[in-house]
């Protein structure tokens, strides 16, 4: 746990360096690099992007060059924490920059402390479609007082649940989701669902500790800090709940990380009975368990909904493009371009416009029993609301997650790994 955490902050402590060099020497904003020229101009323009796998936008790219035959699209796609490493590091060195970023939730807080380094979307007409999209997510793209718009938000993350129909009919357990939805309503009934799950059929509820401390964190407004901004992880009464609820409901968890080969191996086999579930969750997976189609139903997940995952498409900088590249970004996360990627990939539209659509209300999969699945999520995203998070919010999420990890894991006791924590995260904040 501790050469993990020293690992993280070590990494974390370079890029901010990287940035914070940088921030004196770039002059930013859009002054000396807007293109002369933009994509419905007719003049030939090549522009470059950055993404990480899994965003689903080929189609939609191909089709804006179909209608833009002037404009190509240079789409670069690396891992994950690769992507994010090698932005910070094109944006600290002030060269190698791409003309469209994506930019991950737990990223944007850091990236908006160096503001400078992007183009200020507002300066394109971003403000004519901030009433297109949900106001928690644009003002998660923007700056506290509004006057910095860093990006154009993709899809959103609402959290509902996925489960075995096979599994809670052996175990007894309702199997319609409006009824599961009422029979786990808290957390306590889900935890004391899964202790039945695993004491009828050996199995257990979920895959790991620290994705329901994450799920349940993610339920509050104020998690580690106040609206204010301070500092109040030892005072937090959700992230006390979050810590309680996932170290007593570690017997009913597999101790799989989602992140490993494991957990897709766990899936197909039924390890586990439920999954927590944003909804581009729903292609992993069908696509690590395709047999599994039609043991899955979703539901809602108990209490709140809560986020999980999300991005935004800024504008760096550095780009000679900035108008050509808006004009894209603005077309690619319209509406209309949102829902076609959710019936395509299951990535769910932060533009609630389209909650009401037709196509999105009667979206159904075979692959889980529930005709209105389409409709249900969009309920899911009716209930989160915006949470105040700060630069540091990532780095404490880690800490946080190691934490519980090192419960499960027997290296810790509940009281150690929680002082640990509490001592790492205020090193972290005074840094």
């Amino acid at each position: 746990m501790f050469k993990r955490i020293a690992y993280v902050a070590s990494t974390l402590a370079l890029s901010l360096g990287l940035i914070a060099c940088s921030s004196s020497n770039e002059s930013g904003g859009t002054e000396s690099t807007t293109d002369s020229s933009n994509a419905s101009s007719g003049e030939n323009v090549e522009l470059t992007m950055w993404a990480f796998p899994g965003m689903g936008l080929d189609e939609q790219i191909k089709k804006y060059q179909e209608e833009n035959p002037n404009v190509t699209i240079k789409l670069q796609e690396t891992p994950y924490g690769d992507h994010h490493q090698n932005l910070v590091t094109a944006l600290a060195s002030g060269s190698g920059a791409p003309d469209v970023a994506v930019i991950e939730s737990e990223y944007i807080e850091r990236l908006k402390e160096n503001q400078n380094q992007f183009h200020n979307l507002k300066d394109y007409g971003a403000d004519d479609i901030a009433g297109d999209y949900l106001e928690w997510r644009w003002r998660e793209a923007s700056s506290i007082d509004g006057s910095f718009v860093l990006g154009i938000p993709t899809d959103v993350g609402p959290m509902a649940m996925a489960y075995r129909v096979d599994i809670f009919e052996e175990t007894g357990l309702p199997t319609d989701p409006d009824e599961v939805s009422e029979a786990l309503g808290t957390w306590e009934e889900y935890i004391e669902a899964g202790r039945q799950i695993k004491e009828a059929t050996g199995g257990y509820m979920f895959n790991f500790a620290s994705d329901m401390f994450r799920v349940v964190r993610d339920q509050g407004q104020e998690q580690y800090f106040d609206m204010e901004g301070n500092f109040i992880l030892e005072e937090s009464e959700q992230i006390k709940r979050a810590w309680d609820l996932a170290v007593e409901a570690q017997d009913i968890s597999a101790n799989i990380e989602r992140e490993s080969t494991e957990w897709g191996a766990a899936v197909a086999r039924g390890d586990f009975a439920t999954v927590f579930l944003p909804p581009w969750m729903l292609q992993q997976i069908k696509d690590n368990a395709p047999e599994t189609e039609g043991l899955w139903n979703v539901t809602q997940i108990p209490e709140a909904s809560g986020n999980w995952g999300g991005s935004l498409l800024s504008i760096p900088a550095q780009s000679k493009n900035a108008e050509s590249a808006y004009e894209f970004i603005a077309w690619l996360n319209a509406p209309q371009q949102q829902l076609e990627i959710f019936k395509e990939r299951g990535n769910f539209p932060s533009t609630p416009s389209v909650y009401d659509n037709e196509e999105l209300q009667s979206f159904s999969d075979p692959f889980f029993t529930r005709d209105d699945l389409g409709s249900m999520l969009a309920e899911a995203a009716g209930r989160v609301e915006y949470v105040y998070r700060s630069p540091e919010t990532r780095a404490l999420n880690i800490i946080m997650r190691d934490a519980v990890a090192s419960i499960e894991d027997g290296t810790a006791t509940a009281e150690q790994a929680w002082n640990t924590a509490v001592e790492e995260a205020k090193r972290q904040i005074s840094r």
